[in-house]
């Protein structure tokens, strides 16, 4: 009887497996590619291909969003956000750092990738019933939207809907990493940090509680 493979091994394989879907993914797009030309071209059987990936779709979906077996995080969102336990002085700077990590791991070739999959193949997908996007989407949002409750909390801004809240925050963030796609040189794309800058302060001008 052959011996089941270690922990490490399958961590392994299930690694090289999404690297290779990646890049074939974002070559051919999900229509184009089926389960057999992963496995071909990663080297391993259909057989075990399914073993650690049941489905396209469940291969598609931890290639663009992640996957927590081989520590891979979603991209979709900003991430999770380090506890903020300063005042109000210091939360333009937290929120700074926040959106400057953001764009910094948006802007390498790995993650232009799977953004460029999502945008072309997730909206048909969850269109034909293939993917649940909307809850996706709101997984990669949650941080955000816990983040910005613990301000409202801490009266640090406004009271109002932490979804909506977050998605001012947010949406910057998804225009710059459109960006990086299509005008590479796009003088945001060239000055990220100044690009954070502008954006938080004209966000807590919108959020930040007014004196009585």
């Amino acid at each position: 009887m052959a011996a089941r493979p270690k922990a490490s091994e399958a961590r392994d394989t299930r690694t090289e497996i999404l690297d290779v879907a990646l890049e074939l993914f974002a070559d051919k797009g999900f229509y184009g590619v089926s389960i057999r030309d992963v496995a071909r071209a990663t080297g391993v059987g259909v057989s075990a291909l399914y073993h650690h990936f049941p489905s396209k779709e469940e291969l598609f979906e931890a290639v663009v969003f992640g996957d927590a077996r081989v520590g891979s995080k979603p991209t979709l969102g900003p991430g999770e956000p380090p506890p903020f336990t300063g005042d109000a002085d210091e939360l333009n700077v937290y929120l700074e750092k926040i959106m400057v990590h953001a764009m910094e791991r948006f802007a390498t070739s790995r993650e232009r990738k799977r953004f460029r999959i999502f945008l072309s193949d997730g909206p048909r997908l969850a269109l034909d019933g293939k993917m649940n996007l909307f809850d996706r989407m709101l997984g990669a949002r949650k941080p955000m939207i816990d983040l910005m409750a613990h301000l409202m909390d801490r009266n640090l801004v406004r009271r109002a809907d932490p979804e909506l809240t977050a998605l001012g925050f947010i949406a910057p963030l998804l225009m710059w990493r459109q960006l990086t796609g299509i005008s590479p040189d796009h003088i945001w794309v060239e000055r990220p940090r100044e690009f954070a800058r502008h954006c938080v302060d004209q966000f807590l001008r919108g959020v930040v509680p007014r004196p009585e």
